[in-house]
């Protein structure tokens, strides 16, 4: 039963989650808030209600009954580890602007009298580990967390729910980089695989 609690929980945030990401939800926020708080603060202020919310199904997660599943000694965790490190390397090998990502960068433009960026000019970077995958930031985390070698039930259910939502997830910002890029995104796509580095299938976007 908690496994299905703890499989609920996260379907919730992953709903709750991809519908402050969508297109539909920016316009109505767009509208609500104005262009200029828009661009200032939304950022921010996802960044602080998706992070109350990952930290609420955790705390939710926590106060459940819980069962060791395994814990791994010897060469077999250290081959763990060694896979966690390569997640890790994957993470700081993938080129990203931390203050950017939260929306600190963008408020501080803001205060500093500075135009928004608004994406005009930007370009499509495929070099470091995007070459490897399209997704690196999600392989990393997903590397980390399904090779801990100290799993207990809902830890490995959490870990089951939270990389399920990372590969979902691609598809959705998939569609997002397509707009954004059109031909030149669909052109990256057929050329680096998804999700895991293995040889690409002859049909594109898998």
């Amino acid at each position: 039963m908690e496994t299905v609690k703890i499989l609920l929980a996260w379907a919730a945030f992953a709903t709750y989650h991809s519908l402050t990401v969508s297109a539909a939800y920016e316009r109505v926020a767009r509208r609500a808030m104005g262009e200029t708080a828009f661009a200032a603060y939304h950022r921010l202020l996802f960044t602080a209600y998706s992070t109350a919310a990952t930290v609420a199904v955790f705390l939710y997660v926590r106060s459940l009954p819980d069962a060791p599943l395994y814990r791994l000694e010897g060469g077999p965790r250290l081959l763990f580890h060694a896979v966690q490190l390569s997640g890790a390397a994957l993470l700081l090998w993938t080129p990203w602007d931390l203050l950017e990502f939260v929306g600190v960068r963008q408020l501080l433009r803001h205060l500093h009298g500075e135009a928004p960026m608004d994406g005009a000019g930007h370009r499509l970077f495929t070099g470091k580990a995007y070459g490897l995958v399209r997704h690196p930031l999600y392989l990393g985390c997903s590397a980390i967390l399904a090779f801990n070698p100290l799993q207990t039930r809902n830890s490995l259910a959490s870990t089951v729910a939270i990389v399920a939502y990372f590969y979902i997830g691609t598809f959705l910002e998939e569609r997002r980089m397509e707009r954004a890029f059109g031909e030149a995104y669909r052109e990256y796509r057929r050329r680096v695989p998804r999700f895991l580095p293995l040889p690409r299938p002859t049909s594109a976007g898998r």
